[in-house]
């Protein structure tokens, strides 16, 4: 049994080893389901350049594709962990699935590519739901002693969608149309639905609890933290596009502090707030948060730079594209899974930080491309990236929720689901911009022809890779020297 009070008013944790539980297996496949339909989205990375090409956009413009998605995404998981806490995870659940079906037909169907990217956001509200939910049902189907299992259970399961979602979209963007990735993804989403319907269990209603007697949510608290985000992201955005000392974009980035101060004073005297201050005093909780962030801004210009690489340095397709993202998931899927696993035969801090130096080893050699690189050799590289994700992840998943009391998991895991959200989201907005600045830079120095673009393209590539793995290395030492110190504060397990 592990007893954990880090100060009083953070609830005790009291757990218990045993076995596996067979009569929750439904709670286990809706877990898998949610991390798989929220990974499933990997599949737009593929499709980008189809969809630049069929609705007449430019590159700058179908980012808005990402960006919207993912910034949505970031605003609203913590509301969604917050909600799930407090009403059950069901509910929540129920409402990401059903959320998340009806987008995908309004995406499908979508004319022009504004429609698209408003429904995005409504997708990504079904997405962040599901993201925030799913690692808290994993959490609960299997005991205390297997944490490091059930989350590798969820990393993988998240992986094997990354998988299906690169190897479909290379298949049904070639041969059918884009709009058949979102198409695609609905029997899934009914299959969910019901799961979460008929088989999850409501919330318990414990009489002796205390909390449970205050307001039902922190509308105010929400609010300002999707107003604060978003006003960081989108401003970071359009600072790109509209200039850095226009109106709009100094509006948005003077706002956004002053949305993300005021959350913070509303929630320091709120009874049931998104964000307990008591979590941000678990070291635990902010060494995972804080790398999960550097490991995702690391790594996510993988899925935004490396599309446009195939295609137009490599003269790949989709389906050699998808294949190529395919060979990231499929061993992001096996190591997660023996992450996991070596979690709870060892210790967490040696899987995370090796898992991060894998990673960063990894985006390095992926600098090292260039227009004559083969694609098994290229596969190779990416492989690399994968297996190490997939070991850190399992590694910070295991780290967090063995910190924070059981009955705040789905804050817990929408907190990881925020840093990860946030990294991606940055990556596109800053490393993007550094990848043009770049690429403007390397072709001042070339001489004008038709293969300028192209060198100029390749350099830019390699810098920003180099700096992926720069802040791949960073996140390590966060791990290392957060989780060295979780692990000499931590109280020792009893029987």
């Amino acid at each position: 049994m592990v007893l954990m009070s880090t100060s009083p008013e953070q609830p005790r944790l009291i757990t218990s080893g045993g076995e596996f539980n067979w009569s929750k297996m439904p709670m286990a496949v809706a877990a898998t389901l949610g991390m798989f339909l929220a990974a499933l989205d990997t599949s737009v990375n593929v499709a980008l350049p189809a969809m630049t090409d069929d609705l007449g956009v430019d590159l700058q413009s179908i980012q808005w594709v990402i960006v919207a998605f993912i910034a949505t995404q970031a605003a609203l998981v913590m509301g969604a962990g917050s909600f799930g806490d407090r009403f059950g995870l069901r509910p929540v659940y129920i409402f990401g699935a059903t959320t998340y079906l009806a987008s995908m037909f309004f995406i499908a169907f979508s004319p022009n590519l504004e429609t698209l990217v408003g429904f995005r956001v409504l997708q990504a509200v079904g997405t962040g739901s599901l993201f925030a939910i799913s690692p808290a049902l994993a959490a609960r189907v299997f005991p205390a002693s297997r944490r490091g299992l059930s989350m590798g259970f969820t990393v993988g399961s998240q992986a094997l969608g990354m998988l299906a979602g690169t190897i479909g979209a290379g298949f049904l963007v070639g041969w059918i149309g884009w709009e058949w990735i979102f198409l695609g993804r609905t029997p899934f989403a009914v299959i969910a639905i019901v799961l979460g319907v008929y088989f999850l269990e409501g919330k318990r209603k414990e009489s002796s609890n205390t909390e449970n007697s205050g307001p039902a949510f922190d509308v105010t608290g929400a609010v300002l933290l999707v107003g604060g985000l978003l006003s960081l992201i989108i401003g970071l955005r359009l600072g790109r596009s509209f200039g850095w000392e226009s109106p709009a974009v100094l509006a948005l980035l003077t706002s956004a502090p002053m949305f993300l101060i005021t959350f913070w004073r509303v929630e320091v005297k709120a009874p049931w707030p998104v964000l307990p201050g008591y979590l941000l005093r678990i070291r635990g909780f902010t060494t995972s948060s804080v790398s999960m962030f550097l490991a995702n801004l690391g790594v996510f210009v993988i899925w935004f730079i490396f599309p446009f690489y195939v295609a137009d340095s490599l003269g790949g397709g989709t389906l050699m594209l998808g294949l190529m993202l395919a060979t990231l998931a499929f061993f992001n899927t096996i190591s997660s899974g023996a992450g996991g696993w070596l979690c709870d035969r060892f210790n967490y801090l040696p899987v995370g930080v090796g898992g991060l130096l894998v990673m960063a080893a990894g985006l390095f050699t992926m600098s090292l491309l260039n227009t004559e690189s083969n694609s098994w050799e290229v596969a190779l590289r990416i492989g690399v990236v994968g297996a190490g994700l997939g070991l850190f992840q399992a590694a910070a998943y295991s780290l967090m929720l063995g910190s924070v009391p059981s009955e705040r998991f789905g804050t817990a895991g929408a907190a990881l689901s925020l840093s990860q959200s946030c990294g991606r989201v940055l990556a596109v907005a800053v490393i993007g911009g550094i990848f043009g600045w770049r690429a403007d830079h390397h072709l001042l120095g070339l001489a004008i022809g038709p293969e300028a673009d192209g060198l100029a393209f390749i350099k830019a590539f390699k810098d920003v890779f180099v700096i992926g793995s720069s802040i791949g290395l960073l996140g390590a030492v966060v791990f290392l020297i957060g989780g060295w110190r979780q692990t000499r504060t931590a109280v020792p397990e009893e029987t």
